[in-house]
């Protein structure tokens, strides 16, 4: 609703009747500042139970990065600080499904860790990513060359590269359940010159 002003004639107000009404509007305009000022002085503890818990739900709604954040997130820190990343966006209480079963958390960091560390020029790309509720699914690839010790394989100068799939399940901000599926076996051949060079594919078995 839209309110205009219009001009009215009125008589002039009594000088006593305008002390009473100045008197009276200084009044309420006191009692209005004085609860502005005590509304702005509660503290957040004084606030009831039931306004404090929405107000946190809702910060903590908005704390957590989406399933295809943190996966995106964790897969781009393979070519940057990956301790971090993994640390950051791969849950203390994982259940791990690995490339032969279910396997330990530690392991899955300290051989992703190994590979990197072995590998001259690393690089991770990411080929896909698809999202379904809670669940991140990722094809990825990558490749370095053979310059270093990886998993007790000497160095061979030779270019590997390793595909795989990987599904993540993400829960508040981070993964709680990961597979991985890939041709694990093939790319340890590769290392140690059992297979010719860039035959390392998805779904090679």
């Amino acid at each position: 609703m839209i309110f205009t002003k219009t001009r009215e004639a009125v008589a002039a107000p009594a000088p006593a009747a305008t002390a009473g009404r100045k008197k009276v509007l200084g009044v309420v305009a006191a009692l209005a500042a004085a609860g502005a000022l005590t509304a702005v002085a509660v503290p957040a503890a004084a606030q009831s139970p039931a306004s404090h818990a929405a107000s946190s739900a809702h910060s903590a709604h908005h704390h957590y990065l989406s399933p295809l954040q943190v996966a995106s997130a964790y897969y781009a820190s393979y070519n940057g600080d990956l301790a971090a990343g993994f640390d950051r966006y791969i849950s203390k209480d994982l259940v791990l499904h690995g490339f032969n079963g279910p396997e330990n958390r530690d392991d899955w960091i300290n051989g992703d860790l190994n590979i990197k560390a072995g590998l001259t020029g690393f690089k991770m790309t990411v080929l896909d990513q698809i999202v379904e509720g809670d669940k991140v699914v990722t094809r990825w690839s990558f490749a370095g060359r053979h310059t270093g010790t990886v998993f007790g394989i000497p160095a061979s100068g030779r270019d590997v590269q390793l595909s795989g799939i990987s599904i993540d399940r993400v829960i508040r901000g981070q993964s709680v359940e990961h597979w991985s599926e890939g041709n694990f076996g093939v790319f340890l051949d590769e290392l140690r010159g059992q297979t010719p060079p860039g035959t390392v594919h998805p779904g090679t078995k």
